[in-house]
């Protein structure tokens, strides 16, 4: 407030210095402007958030809180000292100021705030006096006579917390008030109707509306077409790593749980991240491209914590090691191509053999699709026949638009966001509503992934106690036995008729209303889950209210067995 010209007046009933009114730029609210409890925080808040939309703050909508009785405050600036008695009375903790300091600056005659500052170094630690300067001023103001206004403050600086960007262009809230970021293919998705939709500092296409289409019609078309057909969807978000060097299997062998010196060139693994801490950090896929050139996929969520990560330990725990790490999210756009056609599509826009025994699932070859150079990656994200096509961001549109124009005939068309999460939920596979860092691999029913020799992040508190217990909560499906929606967040209990506090057993991680099983289905964690295959519980939200029964079952819906992927 004060950085933004403002000035501060003396409040004598609080014994503080709030501020003289509102500024253009910095509006106050609560304690700093005296409220001395939380129900009179909470109304000059929500009094003045309404004021800047230009809305009506009646009293009758304000938060309902029991507010507390306050006695009147009796100042004790200084403690005083029987005679004789000499003992440090500390005004400065972090610059160790006592209140002698300040009647020996007083003697002295440093008698202006500014002078008793630097003669004591008074409030010039990292708080800049915002636990001690209003004792300081006060012990001056006494021995000058005068009244603590009087005598005035200092010059503030600037907070000695950070402040966030958004409050320093507060008021500028159009499309940049945070970081936003668009793929190569966004412009395509918006001419082709798309709706789309903030995923972090990413747009996405949600899904793509056509004529007298509501957004679950949508939705549910794109999933049923998938299944049925062909779609094509823009996964440009994902983190993509390039790692080389002679020791690169080696480090990775290291980040990741599972083994990587023996994949084959022009192969696919799957791999999972953890933290020191033993819990899942983050998942992806890794591709050998030669033997020391290896390319790392990871969420889209976590890509530049697992790029801070991995160079943390190259840089600092594992320096010996001959490994070169370069983020190439933004040079490289990703688009996955599913469905039972979808092999059949793209096989007219190369003269690579795409069939089983040239390019098995988890393979990947780099070869020319479009007349563009790529990297064709034989993986799925919906459990069907699929692949991902990494493209140069520069030639994607032009790859993409290929694709759509190819399977035209054979019933492709685009799916977002929202349609691509619910082929996930029927398939089973993790994002990070799943990985929400209290989870270890077992839980995710990962861990046959992990090697038993060799070191690697995250392996030693394996060995916790915590993750020994019997009653972790683990993976399970979910399938709706009322026909209702499972809430999303719901914890899943016995019997939620049952007196209060319920004995939670679980809660919901994901949910959908499937179309390929034509009933509502989720993930959860829930206690013992892999012995409680077949057993009915109740999903309850006290949010919404809602309880649904549902089944707990196995986490794949679709397709067990893996046949559709290897087809």
């Amino acid at each position: 407030y004060a950085q933004a010209g403002r000035g501060l007046v003396w409040d004598a009933v609080r014994y503080a210095f709030v501020p003289d009114g509102q500024s253009a730029r910095v509006l106050t609210a609560g304690a700093i402007r005296g409220a001395d409890d939380a129900a009179g925080a909470l109304a000059d808040g929500f009094r003045v958030a309404a004021e800047c939309f230009g809305l009506d703050a009646g009293d009758d909508a304000l938060p309902r809180v029991i507010a507390r009785q306050r006695s009147a405050l009796q100042p004790l600036w200084e403690v005083p000292l029987p005679d004789g008695v000499k003992e440090k009375r500390f005004v400065d903790f972090q610059n160790d100021v006592t209140a002698d300091d300040v009647h020996l600056a007083h003697r002295e005659g440093y008698l202006q705030v500014e002078h008793l500052k630097r003669y004591t170094t008074l409030g010039m630690g990292t708080d800049q006096g915002r636990t001690s300067n209003i004792n300081g001023l006060a012990i001056l103001a006494h021995l000058l006579g005068k009244d603590i206004p009087a005598v005035g403050t200092t010059r503030f600086r600037p907070p000695y917390q950070p402040i966030t960007m958004g409050a320093i262009t507060a008021g500028e809230i159009g499309p940049h008030l945070s970081p936003l970021r668009r793929t190569a293919l966004h412009d395509w998705h918006v001419e082709h109707g798309a709706v789309m939709m903030n995923s972090g500092v990413w747009q996405r296409a949600a899904w793509y509306a056509q004529e007298g289409e509501g957004m679950w019609d949508a939705i549910y078309r794109e999933t049923r077409n998938v299944r049925a057909n062909a779609g094509i969807c823009d996964v440009s978000t994902l983190g993509k790593i390039d790692v080389q060097g002679r020791d690169a299997a080696t480090f990775l062998e290291r980040i990741f749980i599972n083994r990587w010196q023996k994949l084959g060139v022009g192969r696919v693994r799957y791999g999972v991240a953890l933290r020191e801490d033993g819990f899942v950090n983050d998942d992806g896929t890794v591709t050998r491209l030669a033997a020391n050139h290896f390319y790392v996929t990871t969420t889209t969520a976590h890509a530049a914590q697992m790029m801070a990560q991995m160079e943390y330990y190259a840089q600092t725990v594992w320096p010996e090691l001959d490994v070169h790490l370069v983020s190439i999210t933004d040079q490289w756009a990703g688009m996955a191509v599913a469905g039972p056609k979808s092999r059949a599509i793209l096989q007219t826009l190369t003269d690579g053999d795409l069939g089983n025994e040239a390019t098995p699932y988890m393979s990947c070859t780099e070869t020319t699709l479009a007349d563009v150079p790529l990297r064709l990656l034989r993986v799925s994200f919906s459990g069907e026949l699929g692949y991902e096509l990494h493209v140069p961001s520069g030639y994607a549109r032009h790859v993409w638009q290929a694709i759509v124009d190819a399977g035209a005939d054979e019933g492709l068309t685009p799916y977002g966001l929202e349609a691509m999460g619910i082929l996930r939920i029927e398939k089973g596979f993790l994002t990070h509503a799943e990985i929400d860092g209290r989870v270890n691999a077992d839980d995710l029913g990962v861990a046959g992934m992990m090697k038993a020799d060799g070191d690697f992040v995250g392996k030693r508190s394996q060995i916790r106690e915590a993750f020994e217990a019997g009653d972790r909560k683990v993976l399970v499906g979910l399938k709706s036995l009322d026909g209702k929606r499972i809430p999303r967040g719901g914890h899943l209990v016995a019997n939620a008729s049952a007196p209060a506090p319920l004995d939670k057993l679980g809660h919901v991680t994901s949910q959908c209303f499937s179309p390929h099983v034509d009933a509502y289905i989720g993930l959860a964690l829930v206690k013992n889950g892999r012995d409680r295959h077949g057993e009915t519980l109740t999903v309850t939200s006290p949010l919404t209210g809602e309880n649904v029964r549902v089944e707990l079952c196995p986490t794949v819906f679709v397709d067990p067995e893996g046949e559709r992927v290897r087809a």
